[in-house]
């Protein structure tokens, strides 16, 4: 049987939620990288119009006949696959709230880090701006384990991320918030996601594309 492929630059960014994912649900996958380098550069636009992709992008996720593309598409198609999409109705509903929520939360830091305002304004002006996201997020989680309750579904992959790159960028940016903090703490030390994270095949570093001014590369933060 032929494995399934998830393709993805050689870095986190957009990529990692669903590798978290497939390595917490034990999937025995391809997990093909291009290089973020003129060989990677040169690779993909000759791979991108021949693989039968409906909107040709990178993450890509293939499966015999099933061919993905757009990363939130790819955690909803798997999450619903392999039953990480929520048990009740009211927990499908929070796993779609947080969803799309996840998306404006990733994209503010990404935003960030991309613009000049990463040089001029630094951490503190834009910790400020961040802090009514994190509010809700405290909010939002409550005293639950998880984020539609007490099991793990795909969007839980998709904030750890997040919130972990939160956390990189500044070191204590989760304190101010204790159940945001204790829930990344939960997902972090979930034994599936340990074996991966110990795993050669893992990149932690970088996050972003090297457009970045931050996580891109160079050395990663010591807290890495």
């Amino acid at each position: 049987m032929v494995k399934p492929i998830l393709a993805y630059w050689d870095l986190r960014g957009r990529g990692e939620p669903i590798r978290y994912l497939l390595h917490y649900k034990k999937v025995d996958f391809e997990d093909k990288r291009y290089p973020v380098d003129a060989v990677g550069f040169q690779e993909w636009p000759k791979d991108k119009n021949n693989l039968g992709l409906d909107f040709p992008n990178l993450p890509y996720y293939i499966d015999g006949d099933i061919k993905l593309t757009q990363s939130i598409a790819i955690m909803r198609y798997l999450g619903q696959k392999l039953g990480l999409d929520g048990k009740t109705d009211e927990q499908k509903r929070r796993v779609l709230v947080a969803e799309q929520q996840s998306v404006d939360f990733r994209d503010k830091l990404r935003s960030f880090v991309m613009s000049d305002e990463c040089e001029t304004i630094g951490k503190e002006e834009f910790l400020k701006r961040v802090q009514p996201m994190f509010q809700l997020w405290e909010k939002f989680l409550g005293d639950r384990k998880f984020l539609a309750g007490d099991d793990v579904t795909y969007v839980d992959f998709i904030v750890f991320e997040h919130l972990d790159c939160y956390r990189l960028f500044h070191e204590t940016i989760l304190d101010d918030y204790s159940s945001v903090k204790a829930y990344f703490n939960r997902m972090k030390i979930l034994p599936e996601l340990q074996e991966y994270m110990r795993s050669p095949v893992r990149r932690s570093w970088p996050l972003f594309g090297p457009s970045a001014k931050f996580g891109s590369g160079g050395d990663p933060p010591k807290h890495l």
